[in-house]
């Protein structure tokens, strides 16, 4: 499966367009549905406890801790998050979501969670994908927020 095909997001109403342009040409009136917009963020409450078919991309380890890029569905809709796991390590840190819409040469700050409580575990709240190969994601985790070296840094997604 390609990058742009496994990014593309759901088009709900590419469906309902097709059927009304077939039944306009024959002649028959069709009442037009609004499509349902998705929100641009879901919070980490509903990463964790409502999204669907999460899938890992873009691993990075560095001794026992992984951070890394996760997508999954919400509502028919395909959202990315970053997430940081590990064991054995002092978990105090941030870990934080990057935004490019030019293919990685300028990223925009998302989101970020501070980890203090011990679990080794993790997430930022998600974002909606686009279909647009040049839209990436990137995660990050060191104890200083948003510094320009990282401790660990995830794969381009």
């Amino acid at each position: 499966m390609s990058h742009s095909m496994d990014r593309r997001m759901l088009l709900r109403s590419a469906g309902s367009a097709a059927v009304a342009g077939t039944l306009g040409a024959l002649g028959v009136g069709a009442f037009a549905t609004p499509a349902h917009a998705a929100p641009e963020t879901i919070n980490a409450d509903q990463v964790f406890e409502s999204t669907t078919n999460r899938v890992t991309r873009v691993p990075r380890t560095r001794g026992t801790i992984t951070i890394e890029i996760r997508s999954g569905y919400y509502n028919g809709f395909q959202y990315g998050w970053g997430r940081i796991q590990g064991s054995g390590w002092d978990p105090r840190g941030w870990v934080w979501l990057e935004i490019s819409s030019d293919g990685g040469n300028r990223w925009t700050f998302a989101d970020a969670t501070y980890l203090s409580d011990g679990t080794g575990y993790t997430h930022t709240s998600g974002w909606l994908t686009r279909a647009d190969p040049n839209y990436v994601f990137r995660a990050s985790y060191d104890s200083n927020l948003n510094t320009p070296n990282p401790y660990l840094r995830s794969g381009v997604w």
